[in-house]
């Protein structure tokens, strides 16, 4: 019986059939990449010198924020990430677009599942607290411009709500880049 059950974990558990050597086999991967509730937007900006522009990420649910990427090729932006800010003006949406579109992901009652959360371009927020600032300046001489970016990749997990993400350039021209947001939706 012993051996039946070694060689079973052997050949669906294990790593490596020679016990010295065997671990147990694990998946790498998040649960959540797989359940298809991992999500990704982006926002292309070209922000005149002086002026801002805003993001809004509203979750009925909690989330794993995982990363943000600002990366610009002219001119400089700070991103302020803001809490309990008051939302005005006009929204537009931006794309929520699933990390996993693989049709062996799991399927919930009622089909795959989706997104929760909204996020959109172009309103305004008043009040609120700064949680986080990222600064990003592209190099400005022309024989040596070049793309770069900052990055946020600490996971953290965050309560439903509603989030502003403030992308303020200053510099002295137009800043021009992509915004991009990852999160895991936990509902």
């Amino acid at each position: 019986m012993l051996d039946h059950l070694t060689s079973w974990f052997n050949s669906h558990l294990s790593t490596a059939p020679n016990e010295p050597t065997a671990r147990l086999r694990v998946d790498q991967a998040q649960t959540g990449f797989f359940e298809g509730r991992e999500f990704r937007t982006f926002a292309e900006f070209d922000i005149p010198s002086g002026q801002s522009r805003v993001l809004r990420f509203a979750s009925p649910v909690d989330f794993i924020l995982f990363a943000q990427n600002l990366s610009i090729d002219q001119g400089a932006i700070r991103l302020s990430a803001i809490t309990d800010g008051v939302s005005g003006g006009t929204w537009t949406a931006l794309p929520v677009i699933g990390k996993n579109r693989m049709t062996s992901r799991r399927l919930y009652e009622g089909g795959y599942y989706q997104s929760k959360a909204t996020l959109e371009s172009g309103g305004t927020v008043t009040g609120g607290t700064v949680v986080e600032v990222v600064r990003v300046v592209a190099a400005n001489s022309t024989a040596q411009q070049s793309t770069v970016g900052g990055s946020v990749a600490d996971e953290r997990g965050l309560p439903a709500g509603t989030y502003h993400l403030r992308l303020e350039n200053i510099s002295n021209g137009a800043a021009k880049g992509v915004y991009s947001l990852f999160w895991e939706e936990r509902p």
